[in-house]
């Protein structure tokens, strides 16, 4: 299905082979989901495929309870600095989220550690899968950056109502043209909309506070040694956006919160920055 535009709609068998093989060794897509309790949902994303596996067994799993008061603060963290070069992207909607890609070029970098992580795209999931104090955000933001070894970080971002956002509305005409496009994802169909040239100034403000730990990705495969970096700061988003960025998908796409199993969150705290939560 093409839309009237740039969209394009496209049958993935070949991608999907590439991400899993049906749970019987079939040669099909693994369909995952987020109803509780269904075949298919997050309690069972670790036994639908042999390359879910760590879902359901991983130590190390993402998204978190961030109990603030608990955290531990460590001046020494990496502050994270970036710049974000203005790029070319695609939305790409594959029923489960909805992510921004670039197209091939180098977009920016973070540091962590000494190592250098490139910006390689962004999603968004809705309502948050990251958790503070218990509560959960209406959107949160992934800025995915990875490493020549395969390493990857991630920041974070959590969202509330309020005021519009400046980033979303260079966005607004293509995730309304997603939203109309009617895929079969079940079928292994994605929805593919350009965007032109997007400006990301807005997501290098500077970074201030964060809680830092390690977990995992949270969708299957559900990869640990994840470097988490969730910010301390909550941002506004209009209602009208936040439904935009809802639209497209056929319902919530936030994993629970997994057992932190010992792990340690950290919490960076410069000097004049601000946090949304008490500590």
């Amino acid at each position: 299905m093409v839309s009237p535009r740039a969209a394009i709609v496209f049958l993935v068998a070949a991608s999907s082979l590439a991400v899993a093989l049906s749970a019987d060794g079939g040669s099909g897509p693994v369909l995952y989901g987020y109803a509780s309790g269904s075949a298919t949902g997050p309690e069972n994303w670790g036994k639908l495929s042999p390359e879910y596996r760590v879902c359901g067994q991983g130590k190390q799993q993402s998204p978190i309870d961030i109990v603030t008061r608990q955290a531990i603060p460590n001046p020494n963290l990496d502050t994270l600095e970036r710049t974000y070069a203005a790029s070319h992207g695609t939305l790409v909607n594959d029923g489960h989220d909805i992510s921004l890609k670039f197209d091939g070029a180098k977009v920016g970098a973070i540091t962590i550690a000494g190592k250098v992580y490139n910006f390689d795209k962004l999603h968004w999931h809705s309502p948050s899968d990251h958790t503070i104090n218990g509560q959960r955000f209406p959107l949160e933001l992934h800025l995915v950056h990875k490493s020549a070894d395969g390493g990857i970080a991630v920041i974070g971002i959590l969202y509330q109502l309020g005021a519009a956002d400046s980033f979303y509305y260079q966005l607004r005409s293509q995730l309304a043209e997603m939203a109309a496009d009617k895929c079969s994802f079940a079928a292994g169909e994605e929805s593919h909309v350009e965007t032109g040239l997007v400006h990301l100034r807005s997501l290098q403000k500077r970074t201030g506070s964060y809680f830092r730990y390690t977990g995992s990705l949270t969708v299957p495969p559900c990869t640990e040694n994840v470097i988490w970096n969730v910010l301390g700061k909550v941002r506004q988003i209009s209602k009208e956006q936040l439904q935009l960025l809802k639209a497209p998908l056929p319902g919530n796409d936030a994993r629970p919160v997994q057992p932190l199993n010992g792990r340690t969150v950290q919490f960076f705290n410069p000097p004049n920055s601000t946090i949304s939560f008490q500590m």
